[in-house]
């Protein structure tokens, strides 16, 4: 027996294992695994009849463990080409063919480098008759000799842990690790520790349960509940699989947690891109025969084939939502109302998603909140405002005048309302100009206008400083004396006035600039209402001081029935005016006493 050597820098390759091609040093026991369940599906092939096995045996006292499958085993020349070989593996002639082989890349055994100073396997191939041991170190030397004494066809790994990582060899870890990636493997696995034996995995997948056991294997795995499950099919990737509908809310940009299997070998349970970004709302679990996955084996290739198998799951997705609002609505509802600020935000970016909730999503309207389908049944003309402010300056008169106005303030409901008429060819969408919303009202006769006229140009004259216009309409509720409507643009170039004043002289000259040379300086409207009876008086006043106090008061009520701020000089307006009139009213009752 003579020592030879890896044909790798083989401390490098523990490097690249344990800090960057593996997340956990626990994946040693999968890369066990997946060589005795590939050994066994070799020997299958070869046509033998035999009850295949695996077997991972715990030895507390030397923190020992010993991994056997009953498969192909190794001859010597294979021994040669697979364990001293990086990149070398017994299933390389047709790596992009679809088989019955997990493993592809001839590095997994080497993983147990990351937990063990030694590895010793002991194997006899299927196809001859010598026993041998092969005994690797991390060094980049290994023995190979041949035993004496025959041992049953198959391979055994022996392994003794590192110190630190002898919490990987105690019965609990190795079954918890043998449980999450073997569950669903076809060879039944075995952990036995002294005389105690327990078989691992004798689970049905959930992709071959029906819906109700789906449910329960996903509310015992998550001590949730799922709102629904929803089979997923590509038949292209050779997957199958559910993808449950969360019981709660989350955000977009909590990471995504789907299971994936290879060939029922547990890939990733925290794979975050095998769904399409939009599937926020579920979590898979699926299993694939045909795409082919990365070195380290935690997630796939991102080829062609594997954005054609994303888009065909969530194809299997939105078909499923579909189906479900059609055959299930208050179930589809149900998931609406859990989801609904991530399904807004998601639908704004993707169309099918966009003609698929739209009509049930709930905007808040001058008829109060109702979901776009009630709002397109009642109205085929709608008004959309951009701002919150905007809706809230106009949303009790528009019922009253009887349009159909919805609240575009909120986060995407702008966006989402906007697009509305290409997926409801009936609506008629208006952005309102809320600066124009008044010239929808009544207009006064020519007799009426003329008798008025003077009133408008004296609130004109008086409200200039204030950059605000007037106009007079028939609007209703006849209560409401005056409308204010106001627009950020007004209020932007009020704020740059009053910023003007109390700025340094170089940014004064800046704001000056953009204040009257850049833009045509805007206005905001307070239209009085004809239909209102102290307007009528006001202006059927002769006193044009009276007048005066009376448009005043109406300009800073109207500010604060609208909860807008008010200025200095606005606050300084209302006071005296306030103030004045009282002093009118008290002036008459004492003359009247007299």
């Amino acid at each position: 027996m003579t020592n030879m050597n890896f044909q790798v820098n083989l401390q490098g390759v523990i490097d690249l294992l344990s800090n960057h091609l593996y997340s956990d040093p626990g994946v040693f026991i999968r890369e066990l695994l997946q060589n005795g369940v590939d050994a066994i599906t070799a020997r299958k092939r070869l046509g033998h009849s035999f009850e295949e096995k695996v077997k991972a045996e715990i030895f507390p006292s030397s923190h020992t463990l010993s991994f056997q499958d009953n498969g192909c085993g190794l001859t010597e020349s294979g021994i040669e080409q697979f364990l001293a070989r990086i990149g070398s593996t017994t299933k390389k002639d047709n790596l992009d063919a679809s088989d019955d082989f997990i493993g592809q890349f001839g590095v997994g055994l080497l993983s147990c480098f990351v937990v063990s100073d030694e590895i010793v396997l002991i194997t006899r191939s299927a196809l001859e008759g010598d026993s041998l041991e092969w005994r690797g170190k991390p060094d980049g030397t290994y023995q190979i000799k041949k035993l004496k004494k025959d041992v049953s066809v198959g391979t055994t790994v022996y392994l003794k842990a590192k110190p630190e990582y002898e919490e990987y060899f105690e019965f609990y870890r190795v079954r918890e690790l043998l449980q999450k990636f073997g569950e669903f493997l076809a060879a039944p696995i075995y952990l036995i520790e002294e005389k105690y034996e327990q078989r691992i995995n004798e689970s049905l997948p959930p992709w071959r349960m029906d819906k109700e056991a789906a449910m329960t294997y996903v509310e015992d795995a998550t001590y949730n509940k799922p709102l629904d499950i929803i089979p997923l099919r590509s038949i292209l990737g050779g997957v199958e699989g559910v993808a449950h509908i969360l019981p709660f809310a989350v955000s977009l940009q909590d990471e995504k947690k789907h299971k994936v299997y290879l060939k029922n070998m547990l890939l990733s349970d925290k794979m975050n891109n095998i769904l399409p970004p939009w599937a926020f709302f579920v979590n898979g679990i699926l299993n694939t025969d045909s795409l082919r996955p990365t070195a380290s084996r935690e997630a796939f290739q991102e080829n062609d084939l594997f954005f054609t198998v994303r888009d065909e799951l969530g194809e299997c997705i939105k078909s499923h939502l579909i189906g479900l609002a059609e055959q299930n609505p208050e179930l589809f509802k149900r998931i609406i109302l859990v989801h609904y600020a991530s399904i807004k935000a998601m639908a704004v970016e993707d169309e099918e998603l966009y003609a698929l909730f739209i009509r049930h999503l709930n905007f808040e309207t001058s008829y109060g909140t109702m979901d776009m389908a009630a709002i397109t049944s009642l109205h085929s003309s709608i008004l959309l405002t951009p701002t919150l402010d905007e809706f809230r300056q106009i949303s009790r008169v528009a019922k009253s005048q009887e349009l159909m106005v919805i609240n575009g303030g909120y986060v995407h409901d702008f966006e989402l309302v906007r697009k509305v008429a290409s997926v409801m060819e009936h609506v008629k969408l208006t952005v309102l100009d809320i600066l124009e919303f008044s010239n929808r009202f009544e207009p006064l006769g020519r007799e009426e206008q003329m008798d008025v006229q003077p009133f408008l140009e004296l609130s004109d004259r008086l409200l200039m400083k204030y950059q605000c216009q007037s106009l007079i309409r028939w609007f209703e509720p006849a209560d409401l004396p005056v409308l204010y409507n106001t627009n950020q643009e007004v209020n932007f170039f009020k704020l740059a006035e009053e910023s003007e004043k109390e700025a340094n002289a170089l940014f004064t000259d800046i704001v000056h600039v953009i204040r009257t040379e850049l833009y045509e300086k805007p206005y905001a409207r307070l239209c009085y209402n004809y239909n209102n009876q102290i307007v009528r008086k006001a202006i059927a006043s002769n006193d044009i001081r009276i007048q005066q106090v009376c448009i005043e008061l109406f300009y800073t009520q109207s500010l604060l029935m609208g909860n807008h701020p008010l200025g200095p000089e606005e606050l300084r307006l209302m006071n005296d005016s306030l103030l004045e009139f009282m002093n009118m009213g008290l002036d008459r009752a004492n003359g009247a006493d007299l």
